[in-house]
Order: structure tokens, then sequence, then C-alpha cells
């Protein structure tokens, strides 16, 4: 039962804690164009009755303030008008899509909601049936009220998904863009200096030495690390790292400077490390290079169209929200006022 409260609260972040209520009320807590917002759906989202119940379980004085006050249940109502706002500004994003033609239907949503608690109880190798029962157990609701609060919360998602595709469907990058991009950020084009390098690895500078007259004798630098190393890494492939780069973990910072600048066929060491002492020989270099634009266009082609993407859609969301918002009629009733 852990693991599956854990992987809930993963999975699903904004709707895990649905409000226990014996009884749905289907008093109207505001009214958007025409479209009513209930005290039901209001509760789903404000979720008082967990936080309260939380909150109690850990101080009961907090508790009674909260509960049993006027300032304390007037900060609850602030509470709850605050949660009522986002609903207002989400509905608004829903009527705001539909107005621009995207009908997104209730029969979409519902199966998209299904599917995710499906997946989700299939992940925790539970049923929905057993999921349902988790989720009542655990005071935590049931499934049909964290329905509710996924259907509510991917309309909204939906809405803004698909009015960003309509608006900046229009978006696209030029030759001359690419190329400026590319000439002003060349850094982030440019592969890292690398090296094929051999190396040894012995426990003492004793061994080391005998390692290296050894190599200086016509010995194979291969067979002598084969005969002599200690690496386990390396020692049954004669002593060869293969490539590797500046950053690569299993070298010490003083042995990187002295390799990296050494030139091919160097045999350089033995060097006191971390590990031990080490002979290398290089046998192989790749100077840092610019990757040519052909091969990177793509990328730079992504980042642009993303960037311009969001600017639009950004800039578009923030005039037409504003102008559909003040053109709304929007009407607050809670707590039997009228706003």
């Amino acid at each position: 039962m852990r693991k599956m409260f854990l992987l809930l609260i993963l999975l699903l972040p904004i709707v895990l804690f649905p409000q226990q209520e014996t009884s749905a009320s289907t008093e109207v807590v505001a009214v958007v164009n025409g479209e009513v917002i209930t005290m039901e759906m209001l509760n789903l989202e404000a979720d008082l009755s967990r936080i309260l119940k939380g909150i109690a379980s850990v101080d009961t004085r907090f508790f009674d303030v909260l509960t049993t006050t006027q300032e304390g249940i007037m900060f609850l109502l602030r509470y709850k008008k605050e949660v009522l706002n986002d609903m207002v500004d989400q509905l608004l994003i829903q009527q705001l899509a539909r107005k621009e033609g995207i009908d997104i239907s209730d029969e979409e949503v519902e199966k998209i909601v299904s599917k995710r608690l499906e997946d989700t109880a299939k992940s925790l190798g539970a049923t929905i049936e057993e999921l349902d029962k988790f989720l009542k157990e655990s005071g935590f609701g049931d499934i049909e009220k964290l329905k509710k609060r996924l259907k509510w919360a991917l309309k909204t998602q939906l809405s803004l998904e698909r009015l960003k595709e309509k608006v900046t469907a229009s978006a696209t990058i030029t030759e001359e863009e690419v190329k400026s991009y590319y000439e002003n950020n060349k850094d982030q084009f440019k592969t890292q200096s690398s090296i094929h390098a051999l190396r040894i690895l012995t426990k003492t500078k004793e061994d080391a030495e005998k390692a290296l007259d050894l190599i200086r004798s016509g010995e194979d630098f291969s067979k002598v690390a084969s005969d002599l190393s200690v690496d386990d890494l390396t020692k049954h492939t004669g002593g060869d790292m293969g490539w590797f780069t500046k950053d690569a973990p299993f070298l010490d910072e003083d042995v990187k400077k002295i390799i990296f600048n050494a030139p091919v066929g160097a045999i350089l060491g033995p060097y006191k490390t971390s590990k031990g002492w080490e002979i290398y020989k290089i046998v192989g270099i790749k100077r840092a290079s610019l990757i040519p634009l052909e091969k990177v266009k793509e990328d730079i082609v992504n980042i642009l169209l993303s960037d311009k993407k969001n600017k639009m859609w950004n800039d578009w969301l923030k005039k037409s929200f504003n102008e559909f918002k003040k053109q709304s009629k929007v009407e607050i009733l809670l707590g039997g006022g009228k706003e």
C-alpha cells in the first residue's frame, strides 16, 4: 500500500486528494458567460476537508482557530475564493477555445481520463476497483471524484494545448535565421577534444619503473599492460581505455592536463595518482572541431521554432485572454454574495 501511495503522488499530483463529502451540493458559486460552477466542483478543487483533517492531526489549536473563530472562517473563505477565481479563469480558457473553433468533447475527455486511470492502476499492479478501494480506505475520496477533477484539469489543458497549436501554426524559420544562430552560437556546436590511450596501472613505483623499462627495451605496450597492470578494467584488453574526453571521471586532473597535450605515440609517466602509479601511451587524438551547419541545422530549426512559437503564444494569450475576460460576464456568488 505504501508503494501505491507514493506512486499516486508522482502520477497524479494535482488530483490525488478529492474532497470527502457525503452529498454533493448543487449550489451555484459562480456563473461565467452562462456556464455555472457549483459548490461541488469548488469543493473538489479546494479540497478543504482533507486540508483541515491534516491540520487537525498536526495542531489541534490551529484547527480550532480556523474552524471556530470568525477570523479563521474568513481565512478559509478567502482561500476558497482564490480557488474559485482560478476555476473561473480555467473555464474562461475553455470558453475561449470554443470561441476559436476548438471543440473538446466530453466523450474525448472521458476516454483520455479513463485510459490514464487504467494505466495508473496497471502500473501499480492493481485494477480500477482496487484503486477505488485504496482511495476510499486512505481517506482520499473515490474514483468518481478523482475522475471529475481529472476531467476538469484535462479540459483546460487540452484547450491551452490546442489553442497554442492553432495560434502558432504559421510559425516558420528562415535560412537566414538558422545561419545567424549558428554563427552567433558556434561554441554550442563544437565537438570536444578526445584521445585514445592505453594505460598501465601499478601499485608501486618500482613496478611502474619495471614496466617502463620493458617498454623502452622494445616490449609491446599492450603486452606489458596485460602482464603487469592491476587495472581490472583494461588489463585484459592490453590497457586499452578507448576514446574519452577531458570530462572523463576516471582520470586525475593533473594527468588530464598532461595527456591531452601530448602527441600521438607519446609514452608518459609513471605518474603518482589516486589509484597508484600510471603509465600512458597516446594512440589517437581528435581535436575539437566545429560541427558543419548541415549536421545541426535541424536542431537549430527546432530551437528557433520553439522560441518563436512560445513568443507568439504568450503574446497572443496575454492579449486575447485579457480581452475575452473583460468582455465576459462573470458572477461570483460564493458566500451568498454577488460580485
